[in-house]
Formats: C-alpha cells, structure tokens, sequence
C-alpha cells in the first residue's frame, strides 16, 4: 500500500479508461508511484444521475487524500470532470475540453457540456471496456462508430473519453484525413510530477475486489 510514499499521483475512473492517462504519466516519466482507482463497483458512470457521480467521486477524492496522502488525484473520466470543479480542491485535476473543436464523447458528456459540437454515443466505451483484449472486434467496433458518426469527415475531433484513448490508434487509422486529438494532451500539460526514486509502483484498488479485473487492468498497462 502506498500510504505517505511520495510523491504520489492517484488516478481516478470507473473502469478501464484511466489506464490511458496512467499509461501517458510513465510514458513521459518512466518512474515514479501512481495508484489506479477503478470504481468497478458502479461503472459506467455514464448511465448514473449526474447527483450520484458528483458525490461519488468527491467521496472517492476525499478518501484518497485521507488514507493514501497522496500529492495529486486526476480525475481521468470525462464524464466525472465535467461535474467536478477542481478549484474547490487544493490537488486536482479533472479532464480539459476545448470548445472549439469537435468532440466525440459519451451521451453524458455531451449533455453536461451542452454544445453542439459535440458528437456522443451511449455504448461505445462500455463495448470497449468488454472487448479490450479482441482486436478485430474493437477494429470493426470503432469503424462502425467511425462512419456512423461521420468522423473521418471532420478536419478534427477529440476523444472526449478515455476509453476511446485506449483505442486512440484504431480512429487514426481509419480517419487518415482527421486530426484526432487526445483530451488527455490538455491535462498532461497541467502536471509538474517530480519523481524521488528511479523505480516505477503502481498501485491497483478497487471499489467491487475482482481477481479477475485486476489482472485485467495489470494486462493493460503492459499492453
């Protein structure tokens, strides 16, 4: 457990989708001491009141600040950063939208950002937090999406969910005229993270204990 080990960075989402922010801190870093929380108990959030999740989460901040003392809690859900204002917390950081660019996002997102160019659908993380590990179906999976939303028209979009990060290459691919933009390129930049050690910890929690899912999310960071 990595209680008072600093400096420490927490990272918070329902499920799978953080991993692509986790998997952006090492790659900038290398080294350092992350704890991963997956509130696997109640994902997705995005079939929740926007009341539940706000509570939720804050309960979940609170708690990393009190038992863990970590430096930094990021909130890696964009559904969740969309209902929490983090200038009512000392250390953290919830997910940047630009409104000047599409968005494509989830069916709560896009109504707690209330834009309209944002473009969202209600399955396609959940479908992906299933299918992780089948490439030919997430292939065929963000293809569908892809022309079904016409995005490979756009001149560019960002992923407003972290679990389309997780699929960031499978949209590039298929949208080869497309800008398509990580949201997490806006919050990496807001991060001044100072390793003391030269070894890497990561630590995995979660809400619902699953064997299972915990392997899952140990199989994706080394994916």
């Amino acid at each position: 457990m990595l209680k008072k080990l600093k400096p420490t960075i927490a990272i918070l989402d329902s499920g799978i989708g953080g991993i692509s922010i986790l998997q952006s801190l090492i790659k900038k870093y290398h080294s350092g001491n992350f704890i991963y929380f997956a509130d696997n108990l109640y994902m997705p959030y995005g079939n929740k009141s926007k009341t539940f999740i706000k509570r939720r989460v804050e309960s979940i901040i609170l708690e990393l600040f009190d038992k863990y003392e970590v430096d930094l809690v990021i909130i890696a859900c964009n559904t969740a950063s969309s209902l929490i204002d983090e200038s009512k917390y000392k250390n953290v950081l919830t997910m940047k939208f630009n409104p000047n660019i599409h968005c494509f996002a989830t069916k709560l997102t896009k109504k707690m950002l209330n834009r309209e160019n944002v473009i969202a659908d209600s399955t396609l993380a959940k479908r992906i937090e299933e299918n992780i590990f089948d490439k030919e179906k997430l292939d065929r999976l963000i293809k569908y999406h892809i022309d079904r939303y016409k995005l490979n028209q756009l001149d560019s979009f960002v992923l407003g969910c972290t679990h389309y990060e997780l699929v960031a290459d499978i949209f590039e691919k298929y949208c080869p005229n497309t800008q398509v933009i990580k949201n997490s390129t806006y919050l990496m930049k807001n991060i001044n993270y100072f390793p003391n050690t030269d070894q890497l910890t990561v630590e995995f929690l979660q809400s619902k204990n699953s064997y299972s899912y915990l392997m899952k999310l140990n199989k994706l960071i080394r994916r």
